[in-house]
């Protein structure tokens, strides 16, 4: 998985998150377009770090430099645990999942989170110590915007958000188990229709820490701080979130794990080997990146 990619996955809703680690770790994309991401993340993630916080040509080229030992690193040391990672649960969906099966994706999921956040630190400490004070007011509307954007989601109705969350599940399960039949998209649609609405709460929990990190901005005031503080908001984030969020998410958890076993059991052969295929396709092509610098 590239490094832009699970940046990106981090900020999107609590159900895409944990249902596409669900399927090979958010690996949501073709083998060529994993490539492309990969190949081109620092190029992604910098135009990324641009969308928030309109950067100088200098720091630029700062970040760029910065990005390339940090991203050579995690080609040699990560993608050969994610290659495992896919392996393992290649085995598992093989031979029929269990409930400690999901739990040891979800505790993978969020190892290698963390210790992706953990490794960007350092870069993400000597960018904020570069900030002026108009590209933290300038990120403030970013954030503002995504607020309202949300905000005008949530206005939705709950069945209008369920439905659509509903409709894009049941895609995702085609994409990687083959066409479904009528009674397997009908029962499937009845249990995502009966995960928990966690939009409202994830939105809620995106508002807080957007103004964290306006806060860290405006009032850290030495590498040390900054250091600390992202540690705070990104990689101990599951320790430090409101109890709502945790609760949420707790309860998610538990009815994906539900969902997922159900889905499991539900399987054709011909659906499991096309899962498998697509996951060594995968894995197929996490081995090349990192085996090709």
């Amino acid at each position: 998985m590239s490094p832009s990619e699970i940046i990106r996955k981090s900020g999107g809703s609590a159900f895409h998150r944990l249902t596409g680690l669900l399927l090979t770790l958010v690996l949501l994309l073709s083998g060529c377009a994993l490539s492309f991401g990969y190949r081109h993340a620092d190029w992604l993630i910098t135009r990324q770090l641009d969308h928030y916080l309109d950067l100088t040509s200098s720091q630029r080229r700062i970040v760029n430099a910065r990005l390339q030992p940090l991203l050579w690193r995690h080609r040699i040391e990560a993608l050969p645990q994610y290659e495992q990672f896919l392996k393992d649960l290649h085995a598992r969906i093989g031979r029929g999942l269990t409930s400690e099966d999901v739990e040891w994706t979800f505790a993978s999921y969020d190892r290698f989170r963390a210790d992706l956040f953990e490794r960007a630190i350092p870069e993400g400490t000597q960018l904020a110590m570069l900030l002026k004070n108009n590209q933290i007011t300038y990120l403030e509307r970013v954030f503002r915007k995504e607020e309202v954007q949300a905000e005008s989601l949530a206005r939705r109705s709950v069945s209008t958000r369920l439905d659509e969350r509903a409709r894009k599940g049941i895609a995702t399960a085609e994409e990687w188990l083959g066409p479904l039949s009528h009674e397997q998209s009908v029962r499937l649609r009845e249990m995502m229709l009966a995960l928990p609405d966690s939009q409202p709460t994830w939105w809620q929990y995106r508002r807080q820490r957007h103004g964290e990190v306006l806060a860290m901005l405006r009032t850290s005031t030495s590498a040390d701080q900054i250091a600390e503080r992202l540690r705070y908001l990104f990689v101990q984030s599951d320790q430090t979130a409101p109890t709502g969020y945790l609760k949420m998410m707790t309860e998610m958890r538990a009815a994906l794990t539900r969902m997922v076993l159900d889905v499991d059991r539900m399987l054709t052969p011909a659906q499991r080997r096309h899962v498998l295929v697509a996951i060594q396709k995968v894995i197929d092509e996490v081995h090349a990146l990192a085996h090709n610098s």
